[in-house]
């Protein structure tokens, strides 16, 4: 499965309880559901967050919150253009699989699962059986913990991964484990845990992504990391729902949004055009006529890299 802002801002604090008198919406034992019936006032000035700021993302038409999320791109997509840029394989960029012994809420276990799971698509990437392994043992730990280890076959896993010959069917199964989870947690009313294992698996796709581009710049993996300001935009608007009575989605936001101002120069158009149908080599074809125009500069790059390090950075020490 293949997936900044200052980190004084963006500390998660998911212990049992919060400082303050905050609530924290949710338990240890994996339940961590939305109930907005259990609301505690929040001082939402104090992360950075302003009423129009939140009024903004609050007022977007999205729909249902699971359908949004089910719109994300699944944590392998990043993988081809990695692979296709033939970059060396560097191990510092993953999080330690270890570390996922010291995640005390379902808060953290959330995210760090969808963190795994985008490492484990890097890893799939360079061939490292090796080490899949240990990032497989991560993962079923804290999905068993979550209750949703249900989804994954461990054992088929473990035996495809222990195999170099395999690794198109370790992505394979791997997907189809996280899809099935996905839809689980949003059919049982806990979209909020969907959304932060979508948040995980997004940030660190970002983050490897961005770590690629500027060890070898990419035309097709800057249009790529530009384009993720439109999934952004949507992520927020899902994030700020969860916020009124659970204080680690506030951070969550407000560390996110120092991302969004990084974002906010790249320019994406939908230029309309008519679909094209024509035979190539005896097969029906046809291609899309709208077409997608992203302006970056290489300075706004620059400035979305360092962000998204800062940010994936404070993930990584609030874990």
């Amino acid at each position: 499965m293949a997936l900044a802002l200052s980190a004084a801002t963006f500390m998660i604090s998911c212990g049992g309880s919060t400082s303050g008198g905050e609530q924290q919406n949710g338990n240890d034992d994996g339940q961590l559901q939305y109930n907005p019936e259990a609301q505690t006032q929040i001082d939402y000035a104090q992360y950075g967050l302003d009423d129009e700021f939140i009024k903004k993302y609050k007022e977007m038409n999205i729909g249902d919150v699971g359908e949004i999320i089910q719109s994300f791109p699944s944590p392998v997509e990043v993988s081809a253009i990695i692979q296709d840029m033939k970059v060396p394989y560097t191990p510092k960029y993953l999080y330690n699989p270890d570390y996922a012994d010291n995640f005390e809420t379902s808060f953290k276990k959330a995210l760090g699962l969808g963190v795994y799971c985008a490492d484990l698509g890097y890893l799939n990437v360079y061939n490292k059986t090796g080490d899949v392994i240990q990032y497989l043992v991560a993962i079923r730990k804290l999905s068993e913990q979550l209750q949703i280890g249900q989804f994954f076959d461990f054992a088929a896993l473990k035996r495809i991964a222990t195999s170099s010959d395999n690794l198109d069917s370790l992505l394979i199964t791997s997907v189809q484990s996280y899809f099935a989870m996905d839809a689980y947690l949003r059919q049982n009313d806990r979209s909020n845990i969907s959304a932060l294992l979508v948040t995980g698996v997004w940030v660190e796709s970002l983050y490897l992504a961005c770590e690629v581009y500027a060890t070898k710049e990419n035309k097709r993996m800057k249009e790529h990391i530009a384009s993720q300001k439109t999934l952004l935009t949507d992520l927020m608007a899902v994030l700020v729902r969860f916020m009124e009575n659970d204080v680690n989605y506030v951070k969550m936001v407000a560390g996110l949004k120092e991302l969004t101002k990084a974002f906010e120069p790249v320019k994406i158009e939908v230029i309309d055009g008519e679909d094209k149908t024509e035979i190539i080599d005896g097969q029906l074809v046809t291609t899309q006529g709208a077409q997608t125009k992203i302006t970056v500069t290489d300075e706004q790059m620059t400035n979305i890299v360092k962000a998204v390090e800062s940010f994936r950075t404070s993930i990584a020490q609030s874990l």
